[in-house]
């Protein structure tokens, strides 16, 4: 991380210090929004990259532009090349030294992965060939012709590499596959589960010790409603399998959503639990769980929370959990402050009618492919637990309702599922939490709508803890853009992104958060 600060430093003593707006001309489709973001190391913003189709050379062939620039939005490297244009960009991550970009070529049916270094340098080239299977597989799962699809498949090992999560064919059946991208070092592997079962929904939960951690469904058959529970252990060095561990052989049956490494340390894998015997894809939960796990898959803590009783006294949750107006909670991420308290923040959804669905199923006979009911995104909550994860205080923070659309049959699918389904497709309003280096200080923030008397539009907000406080900021973000989007930036700042398709343009600028 050092050579990284070291770089950034010597890059923009030769650049003005005085961009703080900027515009890109040349976008050629939206698909810049989710390909550009926030250089960091660790949670401090050190500058940006934008990677986007910048000119149409000929009939078959486009020009791609990768440009990385300080945190003060001055242009440290542009790095330019052509490519057929049946080339498209799925989505792009980075690790703290590297950058990733997950590209689809349509002529050759192959996926490819192209790792920069922080200064714009290529490094290195990795390719997979896909079926025919494999590709009408993708193109449902991922909406690739969708260029305003936000897909969630790569994941970043701090400087390392990055972990990619495809859904995937088998034969007849339908699964996944996990693969590792080096950064470091030229290395790649890829992981298909090898057990008897018809269809896998593999779930990347994190890295910790050099062992990367998976959770796994495994349904008998495509019509299976009580899928098996397992959390994977993979080997980062070489992706062998070190463990298989059933999430049923605790006090409960255990539906793990994602995993953080605390203060101490240690990692803990957190999600929702159900009484023994339970299903997952039916039962109504009994509240959240955390499990500190070690590297070779062994429980070293478990931790309950019950809607009945602990979050239920805070939250006015029933024995179901499901909370007035917020619907049922999904847990983004955790993060343990400088006084050792442990705070969770989540976002409310909730199932609701969905008029849009109901008259299309009408008008086709039933045949539209869309469901009767959709999904509200509602209200953010954060919840402070203790050391030891005992609940102490938990608030609402209330924002507009989000309606999402399903698919037809999805009315029939748990709540618990949904909120994953939500997360895979960034249909959350949660965007991020930056944290400051020694935790005496940390952001949460989200994008919310208001319908006000004397504002109508997007506001981006942030839940700021600092001196063992917690205080609410927000700033306007309406503007006549086709699209925008909002980055991390310095503590207090935030990076307007604002695309104008007509204009083919970019519109770059910071704001100060209230």
């Amino acid at each position: 991380m050092k050579k990284l600060t070291v770089l950034f430093m010597l890059m923009s003593f030769f650049a003005s210090t005085q961009a703080q707006k900027l515009s890109i001309a040349n976008i050629q489709k939206s698909s810049v929004l989710r390909n550009s973001d926030a250089i960091k190391e660790g949670s401090e913003v050190k500058g940006y990259y934008f990677f986007y189709v910048s000119d149409k050379i000929d009939r078959n062939t486009n020009e791609y532009t990768l440009q990385i620039m300080d945190q003060s939005l001055n242009k440290l490297k542009e790095v330019k090349f052509q490519d057929s244009k049946n080339v498209i960009i799925l989505e792009s991550s980075f690790n703290g030294t590297d950058l990733v970009f997950l590209f689809y070529n349509s002529d050759d049916n192959i996926l490819s992965y192209q790792v920069y270094g922080a200064d714009g340098t290529k490094k290195y080239y990795y390719t997979k060939s896909i079926t025919k299977k494999d590709e009408a597989f993708l193109a449902i799962s991922l909406h690739m012709n969708d260029e305003d699809s936000n897909f969630k498949g790569l994941y970043p090992v701090e400087g390392k590499g990055f972990i990619s999560n495809m859904p995937s064919r088998d034969n007849k059946d339908f699964t996944f596959q996990i693969s590792y991208i080096g950064s470091d070092s030229k290395k790649q592997w890829s992981y298909v589960p090898a057990i008897d079962g018809k269809m896998f929904l593999g779930d990347y939960l994190g890295t910790f010790n050099n062992v990367v951690y998976i959770e796994m469904l495994k349904f008998s058959g495509m019509l299976d409603r009580n899928p098996d529970s397992f959390i994977l252990g993979l080997s980062l060095e070489n992706g062998k399998l070190l463990f298989q561990k059933s999430t049923n052989e605790g006090k409960y049956n255990f539906f793990p959503i994602s995993m953080s490494v605390l203060n101490d340390g240690k990692a803990y894998v957190y999600g929702e639990y159900f009484n023994k015997g339970g299903n997952v894809m039916k039962d109504k939960s009994q509240g959240f769980a955390f499990i500190g796990i070690d590297d070779k898959g062994k429980t070293l803590t478990e931790k309950y929370s019950s809607w009945a009783l602990d979050l239920g006294k805070q939250l006015g949750a029933n024995g179901n959990g499901k909370i007035d107006n917020l619907g049922y909670m999904y847990l983004h991420s955790m993060v343990q402050a400088d006084d050792g308290s442990i705070y969770a923040i989540g976002e409310g959804y909730k199932k609701a009618a969905s008029a849009l669905g109901i008259t299309a199923q009408v008008l086709s006979g039933g045949r539209s492919g869309m469901s009767t009911v959709k999904l509200k995104v509602t209200d953010m909550v954060m919840i402070k637990f203790d050391k030891d994860f005992t609940v102490k205080e938990a608030s609402i923070y209330e924002k507009n309702d989000n309606d999402i659309l399903l698919g037809s049959g999805d009315e029939f699918v748990s709540t618990q599922m949904l909120g994953k389904q939500l997360k895979f497709s960034n249909a959350f309003d949660y965007a991020y939490t930056q944290v400051n280096k020694d935790h005496s200080s940390f952001s949460i923030c989200y994008s919310d709508y208001e319908r006000g008397k004397n504002y109508k539009g997007a506001t981006f907000n942030s839940i700021t803890y600092s001196d063992g406080k917690l205080t609410q900021d927000k700033i306007q973000t309406k503007s006549d853009a086709t699209r925008s989007i909002v980055l991390p930036a310095r503590q207090g700042q935030v990076l307007i992104m604002d695309y104008y398709k007509k204009d083919k343009k970019l519109d770059l600028h910071f704001e100060k958060l209230n």
